[in-house]
């Protein structure tokens, strides 16, 4: 009788140690990222549908936003405080601002750890924070 309750507890840690409830980027599922800060320069917000974003999906690590352009999405590795994104897709209009997007989008590529402080979210290169994102 001893040995099925143990079987169960085991089955129910391995369970529980498998949901993405404790991965890091669990609280960041569901959440608008908007990028505030690029580079240490503040990035000047609309609050319109063309400031740059990032949406999360912890459970597919994947992540779908705006370029300040074009829509975009991809996928992204995340090991303890290191975070890497992969091939960014993205769609093809022409904008004014199309520099601001290229920027942006290399500089996401070129990210390697994060940091979560409070609602913000800051990525980085080595110690060097690139890119600030802010809940709103």
């Amino acid at each position: 009788m001893n040995m099925k309750y143990l079987l169960i507890l085991c089955a129910l840690i391995a369970f529980i140690s498998c949901t993405p409830k404790l991965s890091p980027d669990a609280n960041w599922t569901g959440r608008r990222w908007v990028l505030t800060e690029m580079k240490g320069v503040p990035v000047q917000l609309s609050g319109g549908r063309r400031d740059a974003y990032i949406n999360f999906d912890a459970v597919e690590k994947r992540f779908t936003g705006n370029g300040g352009c074009n829509q975009v999405s991809g996928s992204y590795n995340l090991d303890k405080n290191d975070l890497h994104f992969g091939e960014v897709i993205s769609t093809k209009m022409s904008c004014e601002d199309i520099q601001f997007e290229n920027t942006f989008l290399s500089t996401l590529n070129s990210i390697d750890r994060y940091e979560q402080r409070g609602n913000d979210l800051l990525l980085k290169r080595k110690k060097e924070v690139l890119l600030r994102f802010t809940v709103r």
